[in-house]
């Protein structure tokens, strides 16, 4: 994900290397066939399109991202010990690869072998409410074969790199950490779900958590910071993120444990290579929303807005398709 230039992820290390307190689970992602979602390759190569985004500079934005990435890295993560303990040691196999487009045309959301990140500056088809969603193509059996991320940068929704020292305000409104909720959907990209479901809705997502206890239901009005009531609002992976907040630029030992699981290293193919459309996968994104498989982690903000006021976002909902 066309024309790039590579951004060496040196900003990268300005993400902390410590893993925040427990959030006592975490969730599969599944396929439309209900097999738990994975990439084949060692790493997975995603180009970034600002697509006319001028909120925050072209370094701001590169710097964000690539931390996010970070955040998830074999350099950056240490897997758990026995029991859930932070003493563990290994780490996870896997790594995503950011670059920032330099110039040419701005990809479709489909299946085209090019794992895209897409500013939509324009228009927002979805529920204003989201703030980000992570769309991947995959194979029945669970095989990431294309994923592709759009953020909602439609005029009314602030976005900023708050490292340490940056205002956390836009226009009187408070500002979303970019850093903060693309370290969310990086969790969507590498496979897992979120760490709450709707009642009603169908989520692409195991029924139960990897302690195999249900999977809890969304709070209706999500506390912002989250409370300490409901352990599993704690993690990284959970549906929605605070304004003006960088807490979750840090992923929690049970968000480590998934990325853990998911990509042991004793499993490392040491392959890193591209999925292709003509690779013999039959997984041509050709007509409607019928004629693919689709898992789409959306991320919902809850947003508070100035004067104290809180406005809630509606949370995410999970939509799929057949391939």
């Amino acid at each position: 994900m066309r024309a790039r230039t590579v951004i060496v992820l040196a900003a990268a290390a300005m993400t902390v290397p410590i893993l925040a307190p427990p959030a006592r689970a975490y969730v599969r992602a599944l396929s439309a066939s209900g097999s738990p979602l994975y990439w084949s390759n060692s790493c997975a190569t995603v180009t970034i399109y600002p697509n006319g985004f001028s909120m925050m500079t072209s370094e701001e934005v590169a710097k964000s991202i690539a931390a996010a990435a970070h955040a998830w890295s074999p350099d950056e993560v240490t897997c758990p010990g026995p029991g859930g303990s932070d003493g563990g040691s290994g780490h996870p196999y896997f790594e995503v690869i950011p670059s920032l487009s330099t110039g040419g045309p701005v990809p479709g959301i489909g299946y085209d072998g090019k794992n895209s990140i897409i500013f939509q500056t324009t228009s927002w088809p979805e529920d204003p409410s989201l703030i980000a969603f992570t769309q991947h193509f995959s194979r029945p059996d669970g095989e990431i074969v294309d994923s592709d991320m759009e953020i909602n940068a439609v005029p009314g929704t602030f976005w900023a790199n708050l490292d340490l020292g940056s205002p956390a305000l836009g226009h009187g409104q408070e500002a979303i950490d970019l850093q903060t909720a693309i370290t969310h959907e990086f969790g969507h990209f590498i496979g897992l779900a979120h760490t709450c479901v709707h009642t009603g809705f169908d989520p692409p997502a195991s029924p139960l958590d990897d302690q195999g206890q249900p999977v809890p239901e969304c709070p209706q009005d999500p506390q912002c910071p989250p409370g300490s009531d409901v352990p599993q609002s704690q993690s990284v992976m959970w549906f929605n993120v605070c304004a003006a907040s960088t807490t979750k630029r840090v992923i929690t030992a049970d968000d480590a444990r998934g990325i853990c699981d998911i990509y042991p290293a004793a499993n490392d193919p040491q392959v890193c290579a591209p999925n292709l459309p003509d690779d013999g996968c039959g997984c041509a994104a050709a007509g409607g929303p019928g004629a693919r498989s689709a898992a789409i982690g959306l991320l919902a903000l809850a947003l508070a807005v100035a004067h104290a006021r809180r406005r809630r976002l509606r949370s995410d909902r999970d939509r799929r398709a057949t391939l």
